[in-house]
């Protein structure tokens, strides 16, 4: 086995499938308790208040749209999918077996053969795509990407240096196709000077409008944005220096690549060439 190549060819596949894939963690659901403990804030707010004018009639409203979003499950993208799911992912990603012997892929390449399954995802994936679009902050920042899927796996493995090593090649080579960076780290940077590329603006916990109002973003209870500006803590020591899969620890110990712009140009040529056959 190559590991560059098969690096090459794994990070390709989650690239150009990276919807369907991430399309299996969208779960629908409400936010109970954000919006119960709203309620309760506005029901003393009214009693608060003597006279029936504009601030009561709009505390009503609210009343009313949060009493409704208690009935109304909408889609998020997790950042807890199943445990099954992540081991599914972990195969494709660190694992030995070839590629299209993966359950992930198995399980995409079905999706996509099946017309009415691919109709029943896309659906998903519109739902998502709809409601983070209609939020001030995060129609600004990409749903689905590379980064998001390699997360699960690194949250796992959070304390083993062998994974998180191999994943940090996954990571640069993302870092090429999110920022168009050609660098040489991966999850993490050492300062934020090193940045060259520009990568979406993850600063959205707070900005403003054309008004000049700060309008700050509310986090949901069930996703996680991606962090593309953390900062290495040289503190930070991962204990765990095993994984049973030849390729994670060759992987580990491979080089970042360098010139992704004209690998990852060649790779895909011959992808789409070997596909069409």
């Amino acid at each position: 086995m190559n590991i560059e190549e098969e690096l090459l060819k794994r990070y390709n596949y989650l690239n150009d499938n990276k919807e369907l894939i991430l399309a299996n963690c969208i779960i629908y659901d409400i936010e109970k308790d954000y919006i119960k403990k709203q309620l309760k804030s506005l029901k003393r707010n009214i009693k608060n208040i003597n006279k029936d004018n504009e601030l009561t009639i709009l505390i009503k409203n609210l009343l009313q749209s949060y009493k409704e979003d208690l009935k109304k499950v909408k889609p998020y993208l997790s950042s807890n999918p199943s445990r099954e799911y992540i081991d599914m992912l972990e195969e494709l990603i660190l694992g030995d077996t070839n590629i299209e012997e993966t359950t992930i892929y198995k399980h995409i390449e079905y999706i996509k053969g099946n017309k009415n399954e691919l109709k029943k995802y896309n659906k998903m994936i519109e739902d998502l795509e709809e409601r983070r679009g209609n939020n001030y902050h995060l129609r600004k920042i990409p749903t689905f990407t590379v980064w998001k899927i390699l997360s699960y796996i690194r949250k796992k493995y959070k304390n083993n240096i062998v994974v998180l090593s191999a994943l940090d090649k996954y990571y640069n080579l993302d870092r090429y196709t999110i920022a168009n960076e050609d660098c040489k780290y991966g999850y993490y940077i050492t300062e934020y000077d090193d940045l060259e590329g520009e990568y979406p603006d993850s600063s959205i916990y707070s900005s403003a409008n054309g008004n000049g109002v700060v309008i700050t973003y509310r986090e949901n209870e069930f996703e996680e944005e991606d962090n593309y500006y953390d900062i290495k803590n040289n503190n930070h020591k991962s204990k765990e220096k095993y994984y049973p899969s030849q390729f994670t620890n060759e992987l580990a110990n491979l080089e970042m690549i360098q010139n992704k712009k004209d690998i990852l140009k060649t790779n895909n040529k011959i992808k789409k060439i070997t596909t069409t056959k």
